[in-house]
């Protein structure tokens, strides 16, 4: 669901209902025309206003309904507003059809009827309607809504326990294990009947919509081939998707425990790979590591994944997990340096400061320091988090699953030393030294620390960040850097140190969670896949980012996010009218936004903005009014 009509559901001020809701209304006043064009106009108003028809200068509604939307203008309904939260409450307006569109009946006040719990099963299906729905299930905590094989999910921003239990974990996979699996060993019909039957199974029991019906169907359509648990062949892919603070990490994790629980459930069927005892805990534990050095507080979020990744979970005959692989995109770089005002840099920082041992501050040269004292975790004069989590106790819970996951303590060590290096490395200063030149200011305090918790000498680093090497004519040539330039190298030093830990910590996570044997022993434990297995991937992406200051990060998570919508509306509406013409199912076409200008602004071969970014970048002399210079001159129409 786009993030604006999330943003609606919970700033909405007029509810729903009346037989009709209509738009671009003309009232039969000038002065009413007025009033109506300037609440339909303002950014904080509900562009739809709820309306009874009362007549019509035709003799039957719905023959003049249908000659209007025919093209015959002649046809004119009297409507009343029945909108008590509306200013016009009760007044009477002229309109032609294109002005306003039908609603549903569970949408006329005081109607007891209740939004279904697919959406595909509403008589008029329009975007008033699909929020109509959404804002009345979210008012009764059914955050979950269907839409055919699309799940959406509205932040409940509460704690939801009953919903997640391990009674509700079990109703949705115990109906599939009596339904679908009452006959293992049995030849069964096609595919497609058993997943209509497993579907048709969730409706007739009344499980409502929900992240583990999800879990359960990817899981169920994985493993179906013969019927048995003898073979075991289909991908699938879950793709999780929304803007920030929309619940995508919390889903994530829920799809996983499902999973894994599955697991567990049956393992019975299949022998467990050697070495693999406790693998579906050692997966679980992997999310504890990379919110803690992947996910920050941001404006609307206090546990935002500033980062993409995509989880590959393992699956031997039978269902039993056997391993996992998580591979990561676009890491947010930028706010290891710098942070928008409310919001903080990576948990990692402020866990650490927070939770070590007075020993450890001692070695780590952290002493009575606090977040307030560096440069990289005070620029936006945020420090705490408002959902009530405690740093410390995220300190510990990432101690805690490093242990689980194998990290030995002298990784452990080595990955605090990095992050307390980092933080003594941001607040190190440079001076002039001679035109145009500059070194490390040797009356920093913080130099010594930093020096020594990177483990390098400080002539090295006076070198690489002072300095940069240019060949010319197959020669190198040292050149010096102003301080200015300097203080940037320093900041690209920090970002790249950075990245190249979160990358080592995935690397490790997954040297513990990969396919490490199968039930024949092969392999002594080294990391191979098992040719029988398959997946289920899970994809974990942030959506559409637009700050007051926009980079580089922010283009690439847009582009990531316009291949991911073109794709969806290849799915969900080429494909299917594809298959309505196939079968000669009588159907209008639906027109649908597509997105491939915008791929091409950003993508395309020569003229697109990724491509003269490549070739600016091989240029001797470059600069920002370059490089927008030439996007001006091949990308304007």
């Amino acid at each position: 669901v786009r993030g604006e009509v999330i943003d609606s559901i919970h700033t909405l001020n007029r509810p729903f209902g009346g037989n009709r809701d209509f738009r671009r209304a003309t009232p039969s006043n000038k002065k009413s025309q007025r009033k109506l064009q300037d609440v339909q106009t303002s950014p904080e108003e509900w562009k739809w206003i709820l309306g009874i028809i009362l007549s019509t200068n035709s003799s039957s509604h719905q023959t003049s309904l249908k000659d209007s939307q025919c093209g015959n203008t002649n046809a004119f309904f009297k409507i009343k507003i029945s909108d008590n939260s509306s200013s016009y409450n009760g007044q009477t307006f002229d309109l032609q059809s294109d002005s306003f569109i039908m609603a549903n009946t569970h949408d006329i006040e005081g109607s007891l009827e209740y939004p279904p719990d697919d959406l595909i099963s509403l008589t008029h299906l329009h975007e008033p309607a699909v929020v109509s729905s959404l804002k009345r299930r979210y008012a009764k905590n059914d955050i979950y809504t269907a839409t055919g094989p699309i799940l959406l999910a509205l932040n409940p921003f509460k704690h939801c326990q009953s919903l997640y239990s391990k009674e509700v974990m079990d109703s949705y996979n115990s109906m599939n294990n009596d339904f679908c699996h009452e006959n293992v060993g049995v030849k069964k019909s096609s595919d497609q009947d058993e997943e209509k039957k497993c579907d048709d199974k969730i409706k007739n029991n009344t499980l409502r919509p929900h992240v583990y019906g999800i879990a359960e169907r990817a899981f169920q359509n994985m493993i179906r081939d013969d019927g048995s648990f003898d073979s075991i062949h289909k991908n699938q892919s879950i793709l999780v998707s929304g803007e920030s603070g929309a619940g995508k990490t919390m889903t994530t994790k829920f799809i996983m425990q499902y999973l894994a629980n599955l697991s567990q459930k049956n393992i019975h069927f299949t022998c467990v790979p050697e070495g693999n005892n406790g693998i579906e805990k050692q997966v679980l534990q992997s999310n504890p590591i990379l919110e803690s050095v992947g996910n920050a507080r941001t404006i609307r979020n206090d546990n935002s994944s500033r980062f993409g990744k995509f989880i590959e979970i393992h699956f031997k005959s039978g269902g039993t997990l056997i391993g996992a692989s998580i591979k990561t995109y676009l890491l947010e770089k930028v706010r290891v340096i710098t942070q928008n005002y409310g919001e903080r840099n990576y948990h990692v920082f402020y866990e650490i400061l927070s939770g070590v041992s007075t020993e450890e501050r001692e070695s780590l040269y952290l002493y009575d320091l606090t977040p307030e004292d560096f440069r990289i975790t005070s620029s936006s004069g945020t420090y705490d988090r408002r959902d009530g989590v405690n740093d410390v106790t995220t300190y510990q819970n990432f101690r805690r699953a490093m242990e689980t996951m194998g990290f030995s303590s002298n990784q452990q060590i080595d990955i605090m030393t990095v992050v307390c290096a980092l933080l003594h490395t941001s607040n190190i200063t440079f001076v002039e030294n001679g035109t145009e030149a500059s070194a490390l200011d040797l009356s920093n305090p913080f130099l010594g620390a930093a020096v020594t918790l990177l483990g390098v000498d400080f002539q090295d680093l006076n070198t690489a960040l002072c300095t940069c090497a240019i060949v010319v004519r197959g020669e190198r040539v040292d050149k010096n850097l102003s301080v200015q330039q300097a203080s940037k190298a320093l900041d690209a030093f920090i970002k790249a140190s950075y990245s190249a830990l979160f990358n080592y910590i995935v690397e490790s996570v997954n040297e513990c969670i990969n396919v490490k044997s199968t039930c024949n022993g092969l392999g002594n434990g080294a990391n191979h896949y098992v040719t029988n297995s398959s997946c289920i991937g899970v994809l974990d992406i942030f959506g559409f980012e637009s700050f007051e200051t926009n980079g580089f990060e922010q283009l690439c998570i847009n582009y990531t996010n316009e291949a991911l919508q073109q794709q969806f509306n290849k799915y969900v509406f080429k494909m299917e009218q594809q298959d309505y013409e196939k079968e000669g199912i009588k159907w209008a076409f639906i027109q649908f936004p597509d997105n491939q200008d915008v791929l091409d602004l950003i993508d395309k071969k020569h003229t697109g903005i990724l491509s003269i970014l490549d070739e600016q970048c091989r240029l001797a002399r470059c600069t920002d009014r370059s490089f927008a210079n030439a996007i001006y001159d091949k990308c304007t129409d």
